[in-house]
């Protein structure tokens, strides 16, 4: 359960309200993510809105870096961008909290209905075709130590599934390739999913949450959504718990939902990157959950599986 607007401390209220330019009068906690800070719709006395996002390295030392870091890329996107607009940062002591444009907009449904899927897929078409600011890092670079899933795995031999057990010799040394694959000029959001959505009324979608954006090919992206979606009822091929769903199966909803976005990358890029994504998840799933972030590793675990079936299906390894 996230903390509510009202649990900040007095001071961190005061000085959000500071950067609004309005007294906050009510506020509405929102659903979804992971992150262990605040996130409410704020609402003024003569009807002014906002969305905040606050965070304190007292509970996540993580999290506060993340703020900024998202302060720093959406302050960089281009005018009309799908996104909401920062309106201001507060940045004092252990705590940091972003003000934002409020979207008039609703999370996605979940299990995903055909339209909020597609809405989600023309999003991340017209994503791919934004160019990166010339100060971010490649995505190469920022993900350098993040996507060594396989080689970690192999190294410290946990308990496996057999089909990790079967090719992790071979997970291990296809999982480089990402590197090159993953080279490009787009700007990469990285974090695509439906928990950072909205859906607005003329059933557009509007992508949140920028930290970690970076220069890359725009592939990676479609790459990145795929496999939570599949998770979460995309198609309709998961009713329930993902775990309970046949490999191919999900192998097979993984590409046909790919299929969607009319990828040109090449294809032997394309399952590099699933294999990176599917290392990085079956890795980081195994681990202790961080502060205050007790589902994360649930999620991963889900996304890992369906990625592992994509996967799966693009090798023709089983």
């Amino acid at each position: 359960m996230r903390p509510t607007w009202e649990e900040l401390p007095e001071t961190v209220r005061q000085g959000v309200e500071d950067v609004l330019g309005f007294a906050v009068v009510r506020a509405e906690s929102q659903r979804g993510g992971f992150s262990p800070g605040v996130a409410a719709r704020v609402h003024g006395p003569d009807g002014q809105q906002a969305f905040v996002k606050a965070a304190s390295a007292e509970i996540n030392d993580v999290t506060p870096g993340m703020h900024r870091a998202e302060a720093r890329f959406t302050a960089l996107l281009p005018p009309g961008h799908p996104s909401p607009r920062l309106l201001g940062v507060l940045d004092e002591g252990p705590w940091v909290a972003l003000a934002l444009e409020a979207v008039d907009g609703r999370p996605p449904h979940e299990p995903w209905t055909e339209d909020d899927l597609a809405a989600a897929v023309e999003v991340l078409r017209l994503q791919a075709a934004v160019p990166a600011h010339p100060t971010m890092p490649p995505v190469a670079e920022s993900l350098a130590e993040e996507l060594l899933g396989w080689r970690a795995l192999r190294q410290e031999r946990p308990c496996l599934t057999s089909w990790e057990d079967r090719h992790l010799d071979a997970l291990a040394e296809l999982e480089p390739a990402w590197e090159t694959a993953a080279t490009g000029d787009a700007w990469l959001h990285l974090d695509a999913r439906g928990d950072n959505m909205l859906v607005r009324p003329d059933g557009s979608a509007v992508l949140v949450d920028w930290p970690w954006s970076a220069r890359g090919a725009a592939v990676f992206d479609a790459v990145g959504f795929v496999p939570s979606a599949v998770a979460h009822g995309a198609l309709g091929v998961v009713a329930g718990d993902v775990h309970g769903v046949p490999l191919p199966a999900l192998g097979e909803a993984a590409e046909e939902l790919f299929g969607r976005f009319g990828s040109a990358a090449p294809a032997d890029d394309v399952t590099a990157l699933v294999c990176a994504l599917a290392g990085l998840m079956q890795e980081q799933m195994r681990r202790p959950p961080p502060p205050g972030m007790p589902t994360v590793r649930g999620f991963q675990a889900a996304q890992g599986r369906v990625a592992c079936a994509w996967l799966a299906h693009r090798t023709g390894w089983r």
